[in-house]
């Protein structure tokens, strides 16, 4: 075994009690929060790992709910026995940060498509195969575990030469990315299922059994937590709290006093711009679900500037209602007569009257709202009146934060909210020479800011210090334009020049980074500026890609490089880790460039004209012909190849046949005249199994399937799931193309894995058409799917009469 005697009685201990009381959550926020306060006591500086974990730990903890509310028993203890393994591995191995940095960014990258499904719990029963899918998913996170565990009782020595390669990493998360594409198609299909279930039952018997009774709750309880919010207020505070610890406002007796209270109370947190109003509450949420098991759940809501959903008060509200009724774990104690049979549409006025009729009013709970500035002020008014309503229906402490600089809106709140007390961020915040501290210690380990003379760093350091006059950003930015100069001199020099404000950092990086292209500043800037929501790297490469009033779409013009590219805005713009979206590093940054300051080297512009250029990239993009036809938004040229020419470079795209190729294409002796539209894309397989021909059959793409088949594609290729193009064509019930890849010679019996046929789906899903058309092919109706019944009982048990006719009239029914 790779657990002491120890740890395995710490490991039974806590899978008892997740058993008792599934984890939730905030247990989930709980755990993040510990990690971080570890990694912070442990290795110091602003490394924050927690947020990385949040999506996968929010998966494995679902998990281990749905053995309770689900399944019990036996698969109950294994679901929180996962939890448990995880909580413990993590907690372990957080005292080895190289170690931790790795795990971490493994989980962060397969977080991205964990599978943390809403409805989990209700098309979990349903479905064996979600079953196993789910069972190896995580069966890969105990495998992970169990390697890690077994590496801590090595000698430092052997730790240090068998810890995990990239090539393991590479493994795990190609295993991952199997499972966790094969729950999604399976999810969806249930859904799509259930949304033509929705009309009947299967039966009075079944209606009245206790498991649909308690199905309907679970239902009842995740409709009405839809109705409040289905807006992504995790991902916000996940992108600041990554951006650093901070301490200051736990030593403040107002936040002491705060915290304990025990009617409803307001707390204000104010400080000027750019002194970590923002990272001081995301911390502030750590703190809170830090407190002892059982303590007041914690809701939050932190505003964008680039995000306008997220600046109306029915947003915010919304959030905080789905936040606290989350913590109400019986669906019954939610009110009756607000279940009804479609989602309901809750306004504000809703939402308050849910939550009167549901809340205890002798439970208290914490709200930490930030950026209530960013918000207009008949948003902002609005979100204050109803909080107060809140704080009279139960004890809700909530926190705000405010810009010292907005004036006169910080001064009208206390008279509105209860019980306030206000916290002021005073210039020389002790947070901020912790952070420089910590902050030249990273960049001079990681080799980014390098200096011949060692006292160098300590000139930095007062420096800095001296003039950040308690504002975070202008420190941060500071240090990204000092990592910049190449010797001790031009770094003095630029200490002897440090830029008054912000306003005037702004203008200095654009003008140094406006070397590498001002144009293309402008324009990047334009998008990112007005962008309804932060753009993915993805879609920003291709919007740098449009010229607007081209219609003709050319790859190469794509940047090959995105962060390269981004290169010309300099720090101001950031690429967040997890979710790779690209933004400006603060909402100042957007009203600086939005204020039409011609001196800053003609790079401020009017929302008028971002929203212009947006516009003329949107517009063409749409109007290029190729969306008509087109599978995947890689293109493969057709390369001539004479002697190494500049066309097989530029076509080494993402695809990862067409990079082998192009390599294969420098290597070559002799001259070669290879087609890549025939050689690297017709029957290449990605690593499911899906080819070219699969993708198109299954959107129904009659025209391309009919191409492809003309260059010889294989017909019947199977993914890692055994799905052919036809089974794929007649799941979404695409007749043409049914009919075509049957006269083309497609195996009208080829089973999938589960053994299901196509005609056997057709039935199962309802399409007529196609299950008349299989019929009339030769299709064996007598065949039995995974699940044992005939077509014909699978047809009728999921009421689908007239597939019901055409079946029994085959048989000579």
């Amino acid at each position: 075994m790779d657990l002491s005697d120890e740890q395995k009685a710490a490991f039974d201990s806590n899978k008892r009690q997740s058993c008792q009381s599934p984890p939730n959550i905030h247990d989930v926020m709980r755990l993040t929060a510990e990690i971080d306060r570890r990694v912070a006591g442990n290795v110091g500086g602003g490394r924050c790992f927690g947020t990385r974990l949040v999506n996968v730990l929010e998966a494995v903890q679902r998990f281990a709910a749905l053995g309770d509310i689900v399944v019990g028993g036996s698969q109950n203890m294994i679901a929180c026995g996962v939890w448990s393994l995880v909580r413990m591995t993590l907690l372990m191995l957080v005292n080895v940060s190289s170690w931790f940095d790795k795990l971490s960014e493994l989980f962060m990258t397969v977080g991205r498509s964990a599978p943390r499904y809403q409805a989990m719990a209700l098309l979990y029963p349903r479905s064996k195969k979600l079953q196993s899918h789910l069972s190896e998913y995580f069966l890969v996170v105990v495998r992970i575990c169990h390697d890690l565990l077994k590496l801590t009782q090595k000698s430092m020595f052997a730790q240090l030469v068998s810890f995990t390669t990239e090539s393991d990493m590479s493994s795990y998360q190609s295993d991952f990315d199997l499972w966790a594409n094969a729950i999604k198609e399976e999810v969806n299909l249930l859904m799509a299922e259930q949304l033509q279930e929705q009309s009947r039952r299967l039966g009075l018997l079944h209606q009245y059994s206790e498991s649909e009774s308690h199905r309907k709750k679970l239902e009842n309880r995740l409709r009405i937590l839809d109705s409040c919010s289905t807006y992504d207020y995790q991902t916000t505070w996940k992108e600041i709290r990554r951006c650093g610890n901070t301490s200051w406002f736990t030593l403040q007796r107002e936040y002491q006093d705060w915290k304990v209270r025990s009617e409803s109370c307001t707390l204000l947190y104010t400080g000027k711009l750019g002194s970590g109003k923002s990272i001081s509450l995301a911390n502030m949420v750590d703190d809170l679900n830090l407190r002892r098991q059982g303590s007041p759940p914690v809701a939050y809501f932190f505003c964008r500037h680039d995000a306008p959903e997220s600046r109306r008060a029915r947003t915010i509200l919304g959030a905080l209602a789905r936040q606290l009724l989350c913590t109400i774990e019986e669906p019954t104690a939610m009110s009756e007569d607000l279940v009804v049979t479609g989602p309901p549409v809750l306004d504000s006025d809703g939402i308050l009257r849910l939550l009167n009729r549901t809340l205890n009013p002798t439970c208290r709970a914490y709200f930490i709202l930030d950026g209530l500035d960013e918000c207009d002020e008949s948003q902002k008014e609005d979100v204050i009146l109803r909080l107060r309503k809140i704080q009279t229906i139960c004890p809700l402490l909530i926190c705000l934060s405010f810009r010292e600089e907005a004036g006169k809106a910080p001064a009208l709140y206390p008279e509105i909210m209860a019980r306030p007390s206000k916290i002021s961020i005073p210039e020389n915040n002790p947070d901020i020479a912790e952070f420089i501290q910590t902050e030249l210690e990273r960049r001079v380990e990681l080799g980014r800011l390098r200096v011949g003379e060692p006292t160098l760093v300590l000139e930095i350091r007062d420096a800095l210090l001296e003039r950040a006059q308690g504002m975070f950003l202008w420190v941060v930015l500071q240090i990204n334009s000092l990592c910049q100069a190449k010797t001790d001199e031009s770094i003095r020099r630029v200490l002897a020049d440090l830029p008054r404000d912000l306003p005037e950092t702004f203008s200095r990086i654009l003008k140094q980074s406006a070397a590498l292209g001002k144009e293309d500043q402008r324009r990047a800037l334009e998008l990112i500026t007005v962008a309804c929501r932060p753009l993915t790297t993805d879609e920003l490469r291709e919007a740098l890609g449009v010229v607007p009033g081209d219609p003709d779409w050319n790859p190469a013009r794509m940047p090959n490089d995105i962060y390269a590219a981004l290169a010309c805005c300099g720090s101001l713009v950031i690429v967040d880790e997890e979710t790779l979206s690209v933004k400006l590093i603060h909402h100042s940054v957007k009203q600086f460039l939005l204020s039409g300051q011609e001196s800053v080297a003609g790079q401020t512009f009017t929302i008028q004209d971002a929203n212009k250029t947006m516009a003329g990239v949107v517009v063409t993009y749409l109007n290029y012909g190729i969306f008509d036809t087109q599978l995947s938004n890689t293109v493969v040229p057709q390369v001539r190849h004479g002697a190494v020419p500049m066309k097989v470079i530029s076509s080494v795209l993402d695809s990862q046949s067409v990079q082998k190729l192009a390599l294969r294409l420098l290597k070559s002796q002799e001259p070669l005249n290879i087609d890549i539209s025939k050689d690297g894309a017709i029957d290449s397989k990605n690593r499911f199994g899906r080819t070219t021909l699969s993708w198109a059959a299954e959107r129904g793409h009659e025209a391309v399937v009919r191409q492809l088949l003309e260059k010889d594609a294989a017909i019947d290729s199977k993914n890692r799931f055994g799905r052919t193009p036809l089974w794929l064509a007649t799941e979404g019930g695409h007749e043409a193309v049914v009919r075509l890849l049957l006269e083309k010679g497609a195996a009208i019996d080829s089973e999938d894995g589960d053994g299901r046929t196509p005609l056997w789906l057709a039935a199962g899903r309802g399409h007529e058409a196609v299950v008349r058309l299989l019929l009339e092919k030769g299709a064996t109706s007598e065949l039995k799917g995974g699940n044992g019944q005939t077509t014909l009982s699978w047809a009728a048990e999921r009421g689908h009469e007239a597939v019901v006719r055409l079946l029994a009239l085959a048989r000579g029914g």
